[in-house]
């Protein structure tokens, strides 16, 4: 055994639903196979069914509130028997930093904020102007500090964003590493139970994961697509804006192809959308016929921080990506060799329109930006990355 963690996020994750979740998931999934004992532990301490199996499949302990009284207890009671304490997320950290270093105070902890919560909402208070939008970043930006600050190590995602706190807080412990997510398997498994239990078996039997190459060419590719779950204010954003400003843009060049929406958690404003060349779908269990229909995929983010998932996971099954700056910002991703970046909405629709069109352009972005997951994105990339702080953190004195 390498050592013990204790992993506390705000709920139990739901890869197939949100990135931030898959995140989460590919850590445990990374710490438990590498011979960590994990223990996972929900804020919120709720069973989320076939979620919650998920990772005990993995060897992982999940508790639930059917055995501790609250989340508190278990710090109090678990933290000290823990070589390191995990906490993803502002949110869950304020109200259990200070509690973990006064009862376990020989745990280290790692603070994973998943991206910067106060770059994200100074952006989005940047673009409605409200005071109290500015205010709540102000808030957050001191509590996300204070916390790096004290942390024995902070994981950040983005280059953009370990390079804005090492001008904050120069001599704070942070370590950048990318989002990480397993290269899709050929064909995908029909559900996220079937998925985890398949990766699970190939990796205890010592099976490799062959690379998904995009099943299908670009003539028999059609539509556009845009998927993100809906309970991120960003992603609502994003296909509002979208809609409203690049779309007529789209239709006025004489665009023939569909709008395709997917995501869990839509709100009205967004099933409001649908028309005959806005498809909105919502939640989708298996995004690989998905992925193997669409000819592209967008990202046109206003707002936001870290790395965003969409893109990762569309490079992942070689789909290519037209994003805006704020949306590719961090991956070192190159314009036009891995991705087409547009910020304007005249220009959104010209890099669209050029991807949809031109073969050449399309597979060129295709195996670049697949090419571009598997060297900084996959789990092969990252494992030893991901490792190297939590080993190290066990080899030094606390």
């Amino acid at each position: 055994m390498r050592g013990r963690i204790l992993i506390v996020d705000h709920s139990t994750p739901t890869p197939d639903q949100d990135s931030g979740s898959a995140s989460t998931f590919s850590y445990l999934q990374i710490l438990a196979r590498s011979g960590y004992k994990v223990t996972f532990a929900p804020f919120d301490l709720r069973k989320a069914g076939r979620y919650t199996k998920a990772l005990r499949r993995l060897g992982i302990d999940t508790l639930s509130s059917r055995k501790w009284p609250s989340i508190f207890n278990v710090i109090e009671t678990l933290g000290p028997r823990h070589d390191i304490i995990l906490f993803y997320r502002a949110h869950v950290a304020m109200h259990l930093f200070d509690l973990a270093r006064k009862t376990a105070s020989k745990s280290r902890i790692v603070f994973h904020p998943v991206d910067l919560h106060f770059l994200r909402m100074q952006r989005e208070a940047a673009l409605s102007g409200d005071p109290s939008q500015i205010r709540s970043a102000d808030e957050m930006r001191t509590t996300e500090l204070s916390l790096i600050q004290r942390a024995d190590a902070t994981i950040v995602v983005s280059t953009y964003e370990k390079d804005l706190l090492k001008s904050l807080l120069p001599d704070a412990p942070v370590h950048q590493i990318p989002i990480l997510r397993e290269i899709p398997a050929a064909p995908a498994a029909n559900n996220i139970m079937e998925w985890i239990k398949d990766k699970w078996t190939k990796r205890r039997s010592g099976k490799q994961q062959s690379t998904l190459r995009p099943s299908s060419g670009f003539n028999d590719r059609k539509d556009i697509l845009f998927i993100g779950g809906f309970g991120h204010t960003p992603n609502a954003d994003a296909v509002l804006w979208f809609v409203r400003e690049v779309w007529p843009h789209l239709l006025a060049k004489g665009f023939k192809e569909r709008f395709v929406i997917v995501g869990s958690k839509i709100p009205g404003e967004i099933s409001d959308l649908a028309g005959d060349n806005i498809d909105v779908r919502g939640y989708v269990e298996d995004l690989q016929p998905l992925f193997a229909e669409c000819r592209l995929s967008i990202a046109p983010l206003r707002f936001g921080g870290g790395i965003k998932g969409k893109i990762v996971t569309s490079l992942s099954y070689g789909v290519p990506v037209v994003a805006t700056t704020i949306a590719a910002e961090g991956m070192q991703l190159v314009h036009n060799e891995t991705i087409l970046i547009a910020d304007s909405p005249n220009d959104m629709a010209d890099q669209i329109i050029a991807a949809c069109s031109d073969p050449v352009l399309w597979q060129k972005l295709s195996s670049n930006g697949q090419d571009a997951f598997i060297r900084q994105f996959s789990h092969d990339a990252g494992k030893d990355k991901v490792l190297a702080v939590f080993d190290g953190l066990i080899s030094s004195p606390a």
